[in-house]
């Protein structure tokens, strides 16, 4: 894991932040330009995304199903260099043109690069996507990194001269004022916090910024300030593939923030939209298990795991994020403020409930709710207010594994014990048995072959 640079990357300039910060050592780092890859299959968008990076390691490449696309808000591909967007041809049962959605993007973005790959389609189907205003066209099973390399670079050389002239628009309500940070626009917000995607000079790619008011609903302590000192140089010191760079932070006269990793993948939470399979359940919790062993070690205790807290990267990857929490006690009377569309409440231990401030078991009880989740497709705990969320926290029985993954039982019964004392005392164990009991793990996403090839 990367040291924390004293520089911030989210707002306007403002004071300069207390000396908390460290240094950013010197790495692969990427520019500002960025491409959206839109496909409603996760594991085919992802493997175009890795290869548009490969091919230009200076882009990122955000990925988005057709339905968030379609809902997207026109200024925001403003800040997107190329639009990839994957088409399926012949698709039986289906009355729709395959290409409408490059008719509607070229409509509304005259300017705007587009590159169509397809599956499915023939010499006909090309002809028409170019004549219909795409600006490539690839089958998807054929894409070569030297192409794409061809027609990306000169987007990248353009971005870069236009990042010198133009400004980022910011948000109309009063965002915070980090120094050296340029905020580019809010990921998610809760009382607490808020967290945005962010740019600074000293840092190439972007960040996750998360700020939180030093004065206010959440007043910070002195001990509190402290402790999260403590708390992000040890973050900032750990070293591990399922836990995300802490790249910044700091304390201004105003905020407390914490620069980490930016994740165009998306979220678990986004994934749990369609079903998971067996096999990649099991990784991923295996995943978050070995980011909580060494994070416990650190004597670090998250404190808010959840799906919108595990990022997914494009070879399949969990990474586990927001470590706000982890800095800051959230206490039951947090949680009955906390609207249910942030989600925590449906993963938080009794404990907490109960305002005890948890452990590492609180977090190993937060991964059993996760992976309960991924397993079967449901929450184990429902209800349509915090009353009855909590009271299945409290006391209703753990539910019975469907029979296809009932061998999971029992290590989901011994995560979500009401007792912490009757919990997992430590990750490694968790992983031990996770181990025995589950089958050799075939992942979903294939690794592209080295000759830059995609496959379908």
């Amino acid at each position: 894991m990367n040291n924390p640079a004293q520089s911030t990357d989210r707002t306007e300039p403002a004071p300069a932040p207390v000396a908390v910060s460290a240094n950013t050592p010197a790495s692969s780092k990427r520019a500002a330009a960025r491409c959206l890859v839109v496909h409603d299959d996760l594991e085919l968008r992802l493997r175009l995304a890795s290869l548009a990076r490969r091919a230009i390691p200076k882009l990122d490449a955000d990925c988005m199903t057709c339905a968030n696309y379609d809902a997207l808000a026109p200024d925001r591909m403003s800040s997107y260099v190329a639009l990839l967007l994957i088409v399926e041809f012949n698709v039986r049962d289906s009355t729709a043109d395959p290409l409408a959605r490059l008719v509607r993007a070229r409509a509304q973005f005259p300017d705007l690069p587009i590159f169509v790959f397809a599956r499915g389609g023939d010499e006909r189907n090309a002809a028409r996507t170019i004549k219909l205003g795409a600006n490539d066209y690839w089958p998807v099973h054929a894409v070569k990194i030297g192409e794409l390399t061809s027609v990306l670079q000169p987007l990248i050389e353009s971005a870069s001269e236009a990042s010198t002239t133009t400004t980022t628009i910011a948000d109309p309500w009063r965002q915070p004022m980090v120094g050296g940070y340029k905020l580019i626009r809010t990921i998610a917000e809760s009382a607490a916090a808020s967290v945005y995607l962010a740019r600074n000079d000293e840092l190439a790619q972007p960040v996750a910024l998360k700020v939180q008011a030093l004065k206010g609903r959440y007043e910070v302590t002195d001990a509190d300030r402290q402790r999260f000192v403590r708390e992000c140089q040890i973050l900032s010191s750990l070293n591990h593939r399922s836990i995300a760079d802490v790249l910044d932070y700091g304390i201004t006269d105003e905020y407390m923030y914490l620069a980490l990793e930016y994740f165009p993948c998306g979220s678990l939470r986004e994934r749990l939209k369609n079903p998971v399979s067996e096999a990649d359940a099991v990784n991923y919790a295996r995943q978050i298990g070995e980011a909580l062993q060494v994070l416990h070690a650190a004597h670090v205790v998250h404190r808010d795991l959840k799906p919108s807290n595990l990022m997914l990267t494009d070879d399949n990857r969990v990474i586990l994020i927001d470590f706000g929490s982890a800095s800051m006690r959230l206490a039951a009377s947090d949680l009955s403020r906390s609207d249910l569309c942030t989600g925590t409440p449906y993963y938080v231990c009794p404990e907490q409930i109960d305002n005890r401030d948890p452990d590492g078991r609180g977090d190993l009880y937060s991964l059993g709710i996760v992976m309960y989740e991924m397993l079967v497709g449901t929450l184990p705990f429902m209800g349509t207010n915090l009353s009855e969320i909590f009271a299945g926290h409290r006391t209703t029985p753990i539910p019975r594994l469907p029979q296809r993954v009932l061998r999971y039982q029992a290590i989901i019964e011994r995560l979500l014990a009401k007792d912490p004392a009757d919990r997992y005392p430590t990750a490694v164990m968790f992983l031990e048995d996770l181990s025995a009991v589950s089958a050799p793990i075939r992942t979903s996403v294939d690794v592209a072959a080295d000759t830059g090839e995609t496959r379908s």
